[in-house]
């Protein structure tokens, strides 16, 4: 029984669940099980206990349990109102009766537990909700006991849930599963003998998974993949998806509506996505306050990062690449298209007294791609959408993080525009290769950038339909000269110049304003 002064508490409602079956109480406005309430039947003033069953002094209204939870969806709501995409995954997935059980991906704080707290309380009966960060009843003891189902109907007792009901009504949701080798290896055991949906999810795990010590359950697991709010999210947090939906790609929409579109550009482009930042903001307008979230953020990450290297040295040299070599990055060309392990090597070694090598800032980057902080854009060779070379630039996913990052340099006003307006164009691109299947409009396995005689093309992306768009990035005013290069030499067959703009048909490209740059492909 929680710690609760007895002669304060009271039941209010007698709980039912779906069946009209009496399965505990409503006290103090929180539920207890009635097998929860027969051992400590004295400390409830209106409840007693007649041969083993619960009785009120007087008849109580009742409750469904299913009400509780929407009780809970509804708290979880107005504490995170932001529509979030992955609820269309997450119901498609549940919808599927073939389904294996789910494991979401996404970097800290991106709302994976939010958004999995929402789905579950407003879809299911049942929510099991387990945090391997802090195992509070032993779930290790449900997974290595040889009657898992049994462990598992102790397991709820010990917690205060209802009694296990293994069916489809519920959902037990596994948190931060990095932290256990023994959860993720049992996920194949798990799949087995429940026969109630299974979630699983945790950070860094692109790195554990990569331990020798975690098997992956091939054929036992969906990924999904989670981000920070996409642009199209963020205008939903402002009540102007439909506008972005539906504003002309060509100038053809009331000028209000672009207006009203730009300034919000303008705002996520300092701010980002994450969940956090966004919710500050939109509290205090402060994008001061903003970065001391990102800032918050960026020290957990680096803390928490130093769990999962080797040796002091390997914490050194990843905070070298991190700190030092990223941030010139911000302040220098990327290049035409050379190895990004040895520009960030070059550039390490500029920057720092720290002798490094090539496999060292390259165990660097990969832990920084795991983590979900920078995605690799390849390179499309000599135009050749065929023909590609992986990951040779690098690109934070978040525009707040380079703002916040490029604020903290002597970065020019006009370059850190041309950064975070190409960080925001790569990042919607991206996300068009990371759908559910039945919104895939892309093919490939990523974002591409080219290089052709010299000239550059900021970006290369085959439709589902193959035809090869062009993309060119334009802050300002100026000849998109690479793209009428590559439309010249029938290297791509659509251009396309992503600019502020209301957007425009031209004879050889088009233009569309860059806020549409993702939500609209194809144009």
């Amino acid at each position: 029984m929680r710690s609760k002064g007895i002669e304060s508490m009271y039941a209010t409602h007698r709980v039912k669940n779906s069946d009209n079956a009496a399965i505990g109480f409503l006290v103090n406005g929180e539920f207890y099980p009635d097998y929860a309430i027969s051992g400590e039947i004295q400390g409830i003033g209106n409840l007693s206990l007649t041969d083993n069953f619960v009785e009120a002094e007087r008849e109580l209204p009742s409750i469904r349990y299913s009400d509780l939870n929407k009780k809970v969806y509804a708290r979880l709501l107005e504490e995170n109102p932001f529509r979030r995409d992955i609820q269309c995954a997450l119901s498609e997935w549940k919808e599927d009766s073939q389904h294996v059980v789910l494991q979401l991906e996404g970097t800290r704080q991106v709302g994976k537990t939010t958004e999995l707290l929402k789905f579950a309380y407003s879809s299911y009966e049942y929510i099991i909700y387990i945090n391997m960060a802090n195992d509070k009843y032993d779930f290790i003891s449900v997974l290595k006991s040889p009657r898992m189902l049994l462990a598992m109907e102790a397991y709820c007792r010990r917690a205060l849930l209802p009694e296990f009901v293994n069916n489809k009504s519920t959902v037990i949701i596994i948190d931060e599963i990095q932290n256990s080798k023994d959860a993720y290896n049992s996920i194949r055991d798990m799949d087995a003998v429940f026969a109630c949906d299974i979630v699983v999810t945790g950070s860094y795990l692109g790195r554990v998974l990569g331990n020798r010590e975690f098997f992956i359950p091939a054929g036992t697991i969906e990924a999904k993949q989670m981000h920070t709010l996409s642009f199209r999210e963020f205008c939903g947090v402002y009540g102007k998806e439909e506008i972005l939906d539906s504003i002309s790609l060509y100038g053809e929409s009331d000028g209000k509506e672009y207006a009203a579109l730009e300034e919000l550009y303008n705002l996520y482009t300092k701010i980002g996505g994450y969940p956090e930042v966004v919710k500050r903001y939109r509290q205090t307008k402060d994008i001061g306050i903003c970065y001391e979230v990102i800032d918050k953020l960026l020290k957990t990450f680096r803390d928490e990062s130093r769990n999962y290297f080797n040796s002091p040295r390997d914490v050194e040299i990843f905070e070298s690449v991190y700190r030092e070599a990223l941030k010139v990055m911000c302040n220098e060309k990327k290049g035409t298209g050379s190895n990004i392990i040895e520009t960030v090597t070059t550039l390490t070694k500029k920057h720092t007294d720290l002798p490094v090598n090539k496999n060292e800032i390259a165990n660097a980057i990969m832990w920084l791609q795991y983590t979900g902080i920078i995605c690799t854009c390849d390179l499309a060779v000599n135009g050749d959408i065929r023909t590609i070379k992986s990951g040779r630039r690098l690109y934070f996913s978040d525009c707040g993080l380079v703002s916040y990052l490029a604020g903290k340099s002597a970065l020019a006003e006009s370059a850190l525009t041309g950064l975070t307006t190409e960080t925001f164009i790569f990042n919607e691109l991206h996300r068009l290769f990371k759908v559910r299947h039945s919104q895939i409009k892309v093919r490939g396995d990523n974002v591409c950038f080219s290089v052709y005689n010299g000239y550059e093309l900021d970006f290369v992306i085959l439709s589902k339909d193959r035809v090869v768009y062009g993309i060119e990035a334009k802050t300002r005013g100026g000849e998109p000269n690479s793209l009428k290069v590559f439309i010249k030499k029938h290297l791509v067959d659509k251009g396309i110049v992503v600019k502020p703009t209301h957007g425009g048909r031209g004879d050889v490209f088009d233009t569309i304003p860059v806020y549409t740059v993702g939500c609209r492909f194809p144009y």
